[in-house]
């Protein structure tokens, strides 16, 4: 690997590999979930990577277009001849990341479903578990209740300072403020505050609660 990796592969692997894992970086910044082992995005990286070029050949164009009818006195001569080094930043860096954030709001949108119809492309969501689901997309502080296939309950409030991990083998929860459930179903505040860290291995349902539910003390 050093061996290829050398001051003279550098440019290569950085505009035809690295560019694209700018852009994959940059677009799971806005979907929930987990991210994919990078071993599995060799092919994804390189194909944004070959977009990230096509984009800057369209760019190229557009300028030309804009210096001939323009002028070329009318533009800076950074512009007409950027340095290496700035249009190797521009090529890894500004161009990947803008495009990552493209792609990132246009899986986050509304209309996203409705262009994958009209393009007869597979409507897939882009969140991968329902659990990254529930738990994020700016999901307001509640009251949750956990129920266990043996039937046990548990009660909290999932606040601005509880967690919901996961991860491929384990994922639990942390919440903020937790209740006693009595044998009728009430929640009741417990003697001490206590928050509580709890397992989802063997959950049956999580259910979010509306925020009118009252507690007994």
């Amino acid at each position: 690997m050093a061996a290829l990796l050398t001051p003279e592969t550098f440019e290569f692997f950085a505009l035809y590999l690295l560019s694209g894992y700018v852009v994959i970086f940059v677009r799971s910044a806005f979907v929930l979930g987990l991210r994919p082992k990078p071993a599995e995005l060799l092919i994804e990286a390189v194909v944004l990577s070959l977009l990230v070029q096509m984009a800057m050949v369209g760019a190229k164009a557009i300028t030309d277009l804009i210096v001939g009818y323009a002028g070329v006195e009318t533009l800076p001569a950074w512009v007409l001849e950027p340095a290496k080094e700035l249009k190797l930043a521009v090529q890894v860096l500004v161009v990947p990341t803008a495009l990552g954030s493209v792609l990132g709001l246009f899986l986050r949108s509304d209309w996203r479903n409705g262009v994958l119809r009209r393009l007869s492309l597979p409507v897939v969501h882009p969140v991968r578990r329902a659990h990254d689901y529930a738990f994020g997309n700016d999901r307001p502080p509640g009251f949750v209740e956990i129920t266990y296939a043996d039937g046990t309950k548990i009660a909290g409030w999932f606040g601005q300072e509880s967690l919901a991990s996961t991860d491929d083998r384990r994922s639990d929860l942390y919440l903020e403020k937790a209740y006693l459930i009595d044998e009728n179903g009430d929640w009741k505040d417990p003697d001490i505050p206590r928050s509580i860290l709890v397992s989802l291995t063997d959950v049956r349902s999580v259910e979010f609660l509306s925020n009118e539910v009252t507690t007994h003390e």
